[in-house]
This record gives structure tokens, sequence and C-alpha cells, in this order.
């Protein structure tokens, strides 16, 4: 393995060697969830369209109510229903129209009042107090004006702006789709699955990182585990990276220097190429970034499974990041907590206290291998090796495209 790099220069390295994905223009419905707005987005239509009833009510004009007490009612005649699709007759003088919530206003009405204050006996609407204009109406355009931005571009499409933009009359956007994650973990020794054999190694890296890409609204697949066999390897490489449902491919294991590594000779014998293959940092010194024959983008994070996870979490939701357009993850500024080391980055697994203290507190297990002491985390902290004072960051446990 070659000079280890720094985790700048391989950060580096990854954003000069990927591009952002080019924009698509897509329908706005629930499959675009997880997809990056690509550029800003107007709305097309005022909302609300027009003015509406905030509730299922009566519409009335305001200055007939004027007066009312309960020892002095008001009567008003009751109309026929203005339900929410229609386009009402104007209000006659002396009359309360039964409105849905969101139906028009009539002509002729300035307020609505709700049921619950009113009693209906026989045709007639008895009001016992007094009805201020503009009651329980919703002002066209009050919410969105057609024209105005109501999304920057490098937003997710979230449940809650796909129905936003809907409703402000939106249909299509630009945006970049997530790219389908390939995953692929190797090892002899492991089993895709508990099972009788108490003394097996079950596969708990595929699972783990198929679920952080879950967690980001990826879609990926997992596949494996794969023997440590340079033509099983090199077969299941091509395989899948001639896979055109697949933009990124990664392997879990077989990136160290042992006798049973194997993934880099099968990448070189596939014709891919090495970007870099090492960092200088704890977990996850062997991690591999390289690029595949057809030019898709291949990593090769460690087989312990908090050195996986530093890979991912860091490099992998990196790239991920600079396909979608957005811009590099930037931590918080935090007063270093322990040392430095000297050539070495640390990614740390810590909690932070609560507030009022918000002290950063290392856990005891730093191990690579110790995957009990990440469920007791709930952040990392990055240490470089020229971190003094605020020089260490720190950063969510859970990754996410955009805060």
């Amino acid at each position: 393995m070659a000079d280890r790099i720094s985790v700048a220069e391989a950060l580096d390295r990854i954003d000069h060697h990927l591009l952002p994905s080019q924009p698509q223009r897509i329908v706005v419905d629930a499959d675009a969830q997880s997809h990056i707005l690509s550029a800003p987005v107007a709305a097309v239509a005022d909302t609300p369209r027009f003015d509406c009833s905030a509730m299922d009510g009566f519409a009335l004009l305001s200055r007939e109510t004027l007066g009312a007490t309960a020892s002095a009612p008001v009567f008003l005649t009751r109309t026929e229903d203005i339900p929410a699709e229609a386009a009402p007759a104007a209000l006659q003088p002396r009359t309360a129209a039964p409105i849905s919530t969101g139906a028009r206003i009539p002509e002729g009405a300035d307020a609505v009042v709700a049921k619950e204050y009113c009693r209906v006996v026989s045709g007639v609407v008895e009001l016992t107090e007094s009805v201020a204009a503009g009651r329980n109406i919703r002002r066209r355009g009050e919410e969105v004006l057609a024209g105005s931005c109501v999304a920057a571009a490098g937003l997710p499409l979230s449940p809650a702006l796909i129905g936003a933009l809907l409703s402000y009359g939106v249909s299509h956007v630009e945006a970049r789709r997530p790219p389908h994650i390939e995953i692929i973990t190797t090892g002899s020794e492991l089993i895709a699955r508990p099972g009788h054999d108490s003394a097996a190694r079950v596969d708990s890296n595929g699972p783990m990182i198929g679920a952080m890409c879950r967690s980001l609204g990826l879609p990926y697949r997992v596949t494996g585990p794969v023997r440590d066999d340079l033509p099983q390897l090199c077969h299941r490489l091509l395989s899948l990276g001639n896979d055109p449902q697949s933009d990124m491919l990664i392997t879990t294991g077989g990136v160290s220097a042992g006798t049973h590594d194997l993934i880099r000779e099968a990448l070189d014998q596939i014709g891919a190429r090495i970007i870099f293959h090492g960092i200088a940092m704890r977990p996850g010194k062997p991690f591999l970034f390289a690029i595949l024959p057809d030019g898709r983008p291949f990593f090769g994070l460690p087989g312990n499974p908090v050195a996986a996870l530093v890979g991912f979490r860091f490099f992998v939701l990196a790239a991920i990041r600079r396909t979608l357009g957005l811009p590099r993850e930037a931590g918080q500024n935090i007063s270093a907590p322990a040392p430095p080391r000297d050539g070495t980055t640390l990614f740390l697994r810590a909690r932070t206290k609560a507030p009022p203290s918000g002290e950063v507190e290392l856990l005891d297990d730093q191990r690579s291998h110790v995957l009990g002491s990440i469920i007791a985390a709930n952040c990392w902290v990055r240490l470089d090796p020229t971190a003094e004072g605020a020089g260490a960051l720190l950063f969510d446990q859970t990754p996410r495209l955009v805060p």
C-alpha cells in the first residue's frame, strides 16, 4: 500500500474525480422523494387560489351581526350549502350560507362563523355574538403569490415539500436523482444471516451500510458475502459494475494488506483506476477509492465495522453529496477533547451532554471492531493532527444530505 494521504487530500480527490450528475426534469409526485432540487422553484399559482373559508361554518356579512348577544340574538336565513368545489352565487342580504373548509367565499360575504357558535332551527341561523369582518377567511395568495420563490436549489424533495409544491401548482421541477448504491460484502468467513453455527461470523457491514443508505433516502442493494477468491471477486465486480441501475459501487472488507485482501488486485485485473488506497486516519486506514472502467466510482470500505461506518459516513457520503451538487459537509468547530495524534486524523465516538453544558464527552472504547460504542454515541469528533484549541470538528452521528 502506498503512502497514506491525509483526510483533506482524500476529500479533495473525491471532489476532483466526481462531477454533479445531470439535472433531470421530473414529475412532482411520491417518486420524487429524495431527489435534490438543482434550480430554484417558483409558485405557479396563488395559494390560496381565491378567498376561502378556513373552517366549516356559515359565510355571512359581518355588519349584519352587530349587537348580537345571548339575550338579543341575530337571525339570518340559511341558504343552500357551498361545497368546496363550487363557484357560489352572491350572498343575499340577511342570509348565512353553509360553507365547507376551503370553499370560495361568496360575493357579499366578508366573514365565516364556525358551526359550533351557531344554532340552526327551521332554516334560521341564530347568532349570539358579533362576527368580525375577515374572521376565518383565508385570503387569496396569503401563503404564496404566483411567481414567488418557494424552494431553493439544493433542497431535498421531502414529503412536505412535495405536498407544498403541488399545492402551489408546481407539476415539474429540475432535480438530481439520488444515486443507486450497490453494496457487496466480502469475506470467506462471513455468512449472510445468523444460523445454527454459533461460531460463524454474521455479515453486519452490508445491512449496516444499507440502512445508512436508506436513512439518506438512497436506493441501494446489498449482495454477498462473496468469498475471498480473485476470479469470483473479478466476476462480481464486473457483473455489478456493468449493471446500468447502479451508480456507485461499494465493497466491505478485503482492502487491507493481508493474504486474503484481494479487492485491489481484482480492481487492477478489471482495469479500474486507483485514485488512492489508504488514508492517514483511524479507524479506516485502508479505505480505497477507484474509478471503474466505465467511469463509475468505487469505494472499498475496510472490514472492521466501525472503520466501514467511518468510511461511509465521511467519504462515501462526501461523494454522494458531490454527485448531487451539494457542498461539502462542514462540522462544528469545538475545543479539542483529546490530544491530536501526529500524522493521523482520529474519528472519535462521542456524546454531547444535554444543555446547558453541551460538553463533548469521548467514549472510552474507540477500537475499530467495537460497534457497541456506536450505540452509546450521538456524534463524531474529527481530530486532525494539527488540531489545536478549537481545531476539532463535531459531526452528527446520523448522516444527512441536507441539514
